[in-house]
């Protein structure tokens, strides 16, 4: 049976290595082969960070931004692909970094840094990224980080390591001593792996399902050595760093206790693997115990209280879960067309179509937890049969609701 555990640090850091979505994480022992070539490429400088100064270069991130959010993830409802829901309102100073592919010339990933204090009296974003928690000494060297995007074609390569490692190297070179971020749950343990802590508990997303707030202080060494953070490297070894970020989120952990982000990841009990079958089952059936691990590792728990959109109707779907207590309803224009109880699966339809979601998944009770699977959970499995035995699993629940759209 499986149980759930929250860690704020990850399992089993291992070595800095590719990513999942716009950030790296660890790989499946099938990938040394690709991990070798990505090691040539940073070797041979293919992949290029650098700061965005040119409006030619601006342009670029601009429509690698519209590919990635509006035709991949369908996020964009304001007149902008740079518009952010927390501070669409406000004109705000912000710099763009980006990644260059030198194989032909082009940008395929960019992030976007905005100064916390410009952004810091709207109630939106301080919901968002907790900025009330920062000291007003601290806020004037803290930057917001949103707009990460890279295209699809570059996500199995360093493409996002090089992006980040320009960003920090310039927030050091700048002074800057905190990042914050918000992030969807199938992102969490990734933003782990890259050193950030959550700020905060999950909330509900203005534009449908949930954020975490993270932050990453820039020069905590201690920390970054304990997890085996990459940006560890990248601190100089011979001058003393700053300690007031540092000083201040011990300080916030011993005032407020660890904070708890109101998610848990979701692992396995192996004494008592035997017992009654797993919420999971439809997904999972089938699957080697190795299958099973590797698909659930990076699973998430998320508490939900009633009404809240676990999935938005307009999405990108790049993730489905399953309703582990409690109940969620269907809804298609505000009508309740099905309700989803425990062990039952959703969001499936709109990942496996590769297309914008057409119905709301939405809480109804305090009661109703979920568990939420990232889309690259189901291509990561090493073995060919499990891979083959998952789609298998798909199959038959979408063969269960054909008059549904998920």
């Amino acid at each position: 049976m499986l149980t759930c555990r929250f860690s704020d640090e990850p399992r089993a850091p291992g070595p800095p290595a590719l990513q999942e979505g716009p950030v790296w994480t660890n790989l499946p022992d099938v990938s040394k082969l690709r991990s070798l070539k990505q090691q040539l490429d940073l070797l041979r400088g293919r992949y290029v960070g650098f700061r965005v100064e040119s409006a030619a270069d601006r342009d670029e991130c601009i429509q690698v931004l519209d590919e990635v959010r509006r035709l991949e993830l369908k996020r964009v409802k304001g007149g902008s692909v740079l518009e952010s829901a927390a501070f669409a309102d406000v004109d705000v100073d912000d710099l763009l970094f980006a990644v260059r592919d030198t194989a032909d010339n082009r940008i395929v990933g960019c992030i976007r840094s905005t100064p916390a204090a410009q952004i810091a009296t709207l109630r939106s974003s301080r919901d968002e990224y907790q900025i009330d928690k920062l000291t007003p000494e601290l806020l004037d060297r803290t930057q917001v980080l949103t707009r990460f995007a890279v295209l699809r074609s570059h996500r199995s390569t360093l493409a996002s390591y090089v992006i980040m490692r320009e960003l920090y190297h310039d927030s050091l070179a700048q002074g800057r001593l905190i990042s914050l971020q918000s992030c969807e749950p199938g992102l969490y343990a990734t933003y782990l792996r890259l050193g950030f802590r959550p700020m905060g508990s999950v909330h509900q997303s203005s534009q449908g399902g949930f954020r975490v707030p993270m932050v990453l202080v820039h020069h905590d060494r201690e920390y970054f050595e304990r997890i085996g953070a990459p940006m560890l490297r990248e601190l100089p070894r011979d001058a003393p760093l700053p300690t007031e970020a540092t000083l201040w989120y011990r300080e916030l952990e011993a005032r407020e206790g660890r904070i708890d982000p109101g998610v848990a990841f979701y692992e396995s009990d192996e004494e008592d693997a035997a017992g009654a079958p797993e919420v999971h089952e439809w997904l999972t059936d089938g699957l080697s115990d190795k299958g099973r691990t590797e698909l659930l590792r990076n699973a998430l728990e998320v508490n939900c209280t009633d009404g809240d959109v676990v999935i938005a109707a307009g999405d990108g779907g790049r993730f489905l879960g399953f309703v582990l207590d409690g109940v969620v309803e269907v809804r298609a224009d505000e009508r309740v067309v099905r309700m989803l109880g425990e062990g039952e699966l959703f969001g499936e339809i709109a990942l496996v179509l590769d297309r914008p979601r057409t119905v709301n998944i939405v809480a109804a009770g305090d009661d109703t937890r979920v568990l939420l699977l990232s889309q690259t959970a189901l291509t990561r499995l090493s073995s060919g049969a499990d891979q083959a035995q998952v789609w298998r699993n798909i199959a038959k629940v979408l063969a269960r609701r054909l008059p549904y759209t998920t």
